[in-house]
């Protein structure tokens, strides 16, 4: 079976995105075990910069090496998870919602949940119409009626 342009684009993409996770997450155990900047860029082909960087982002924002709705969705994609097993798992979400951000907030008017990035991958093409609407019946079951 011939794979399209956009199947490829679509695996590429995926990919790609659960390479950074684990990245993130590569560098967070190896800075828990104290290995230096050089040595973590070392292993990971990277310069101590972008180690730096990482590291960085990794203090700045901690829940993003926590699982989330988009990774279980991509997961599935990339043939990891079953699609039994993502719905099962996106149906169980303790999911948040966006809600306007602090009063004076410059960099944005909303604060953004978890749901959101459920809506993203199905805007995305990554999720499809039946799926994305089964888990909207679920969380939201008055809204689907």
């Amino acid at each position: 079976m011939t794979i399209t342009a956009a199947e490829n684009l679509t695996k590429v993409y995926v990919e790609r995105e659960l390479n950074k996770l684990e990245q993130l997450r590569a560098c967070a155990a190896a800075k828990a075990e104290k290995m230096t900047q050089v040595q973590i860029a070392k292993l990971l082909g990277i310069s101590q910069p972008e180690v730096h960087r990482t590291l960085r982002r990794i203090n700045d924002f901690p829940a993003e090496l926590e699982r989330s709705p988009k990774e279980v969705i991509l997961l599935q994609l990339a043939g990891r998870l079953s699609h039994a097993e993502m719905m099962d798992e996106l149906k169980a979400w303790p999911y948040t919602f966006r809600t306007e951000a602090e009063p004076g907030n410059p960099e944005t008017e909303y604060t953004w949940g978890t749901w959101d990035q459920v809506e993203d991958q199905f805007y995305a093409g990554r999720l499809s119409s039946a799926d994305y609407f089964a888990l909207v019946a679920h969380v939201h079951p008055a809204s689907a009626a």
